[in-house]
């Protein structure tokens, strides 16, 4: 016997409060409200002697004061050890709500699996979750559907997901979020997490660079709507991954028709006051890579603050930034470090990191040849945003430590004339920008 064969409906049943028409023999006995969804389930020797005494009774029956709960049985051998077997894997068959409780926890309302699936989903999708693929057929698990969050640095959003899952786990439900495997503490501790609804698997996984693929393309999976991975992106994503990756998602496929089609019944409204967790993260505007052979015209100013020049490059479209050359001279007193025995690339990704925020996380650095239309000059260069070079300035980590940290923070650093460029214009960066001194074309 297959257990997904059995049939609840088919099986004999009371009313909670008739158990005395119960039947006196060995039974797995199942506990469902009156939408049939199995709320307990249990085993004993002795159906009508072990609800005379029941330990749930009355926690069931403040239930059914609001919901008809009724029981039903499957008459079993007295088998102690085959009865325990079968109730456990019923248990995690069904994943009934209220063997997940303790029994003097007070009653809550249950909530309906379909309903805390649709939650956990609208919730992951202001997180920015997308859909990566469906897998009909995934080796040794039922049918698969992929969702992935995305990775900022090392920080991201594992905090707010799995902070979002167990919510959702407290939940009296049967659905419930497993969190499968974590990565090391070095590595960001992002979780993987796992459920089941219906015969259907959702996967859940962290995805580096996920930002580059957020796009305007959507899919409904259990009638919640998320990004959604699009044919052309799979395809860009497999191209550039490893066979060993390829082999283990040779049956993915982008999800095209919602495999859990059903009807969203409850909107989420976020609540701003609740989930202090959840990051918004603002997105960037980066340059396009330039065609091959071709050399990026850019004008440049100088910017003087406080005895510290800035030289700050802009496009024709007055977007505005600074070459690591400068910051490297300002920060280090180091002049033009190469780019590769420096690796400059590999120590800009660091220090975006360590920033308090994770707005820049996930930004790609490259290293391009620049022409300076004033000067003919030629150089070759890795662009950082004007905004982004005055938050590293701004969070500078100084040899002197906390004191020196401390005052420009909290605004009582007193300026000396010998002090270094990086500090002078950290001071000034605390409650100035370098947009305010920047000649435009409209000014």
């Amino acid at each position: 016997m297959f257990l997904e064969d059995i049939k609840l409906s088919e099986l004999p049943s009371v009313d909670l409060l008739k158990i005395a028409q119960l039947p006196n023999c060995a039974a797995i006995y199942f506990v469902s409200d009156s939408k049939n969804q199995v709320i307990y389930i249990g085993r004993t020797l002795n159906l009508v002697e072990r609800w005379r005494n029941h330990h749930r009774f009355k926690q069931l029956k403040r239930l059914n004061r609001k919901d008809r709960i009724s029981i039903s049985w499957m008459a079993c051998s007295q088998d102690v050890n085959a009865l325990s077997s079968l109730e456990n894997k019923l248990i995690d068959l069904y994943k009934p709500p209220l063997n997940w409780t303790k029994v003097i926890s007070p009653i809550r309302k249950i909530t309906p699996s379909e309903i805390a699936l649709q939650q956990s989903l609208q919730q992951l999708a202001q997180l920015n979750t997308m859909i990566f693929g469906f897998d009909p057929i995934a080796d040794e698990e039922p049918p698969t559907i992929y969702l992935v969050y995305p990775v900022y640095g090392k920080r991201g959003l594992s905090g707010s997901i799995r902070s979002v899952l167990k919510n959702i786990n407290k939940k009296a439900s049967s659905l419930k979020w497993k969190e499968y495997y974590t990565d090391p503490k070095s590595l960001g501790k992002f979780g993987y997490w796992s459920t089941i609804y219906n015969g259907i698997r959702i996967d859940l996984a962290p995805f580096q660079g996920l930002v580059h693929f957020m796009n305007t393309t959507y899919k409904i999976v259990a009638g919640v709507e998320l990004m959604a991975f699009s044919h052309d992106q799979l395809e860009v994503f497999l191209e550039n991954t490893s066979s060993e990756v390829k082999e283990s998602i040779s049956c993915l496929d982008v999800l095209e028709d919602d495999p859990i089609p059903i009807k969203l019944v409850d909107q989420y409204q976020p609540d701003n006051g609740k989930h202090k967790n959840i990051v918004e993260v603002e997105p960037w505007e980066e340059l396009e890579p330039m065609p091959e052979g071709e050399i990026r015209e850019m004008n440049r100013q100088f910017l003087y603050v406080d005895g510290v020049e800035v030289e700050v490059c802009s496009n024709v479209n007055e977007k505005y930034f600074v070459r690591h050359n400068v910051y490297w001279w300002i920060v280090f007193e180091s002049k033009n470090p190469d780019p590769v025995s420096q690796n400059v690339i590999g120590n800009l990704k660091n220090f975006i990191d360590r920033l308090p925020t994770i707005k820049w996380s996930g930004y790609r650095f490259r290293l391009e040849t620049i022409v300076f239309s004033e000067d003919d000059v030629e150089v070759e260069s890795v662009l950082l945003p004007l905004a982004m070079f005055e938050s590293l300035i701004r969070e500078a980590k100084f040899h002197s430590a906390g004191k020196l940290t401390e005052e420009l923070k909290n605004g009582e650093y007193k300026p000396k004339p010998d002090d270094r460029a990086n500090i002078k214009l950290c001071a000034w960066l605390q409650h100035n920008s370098l947009s305010s001194l920047l000649q435009t074309k409209n000014s």
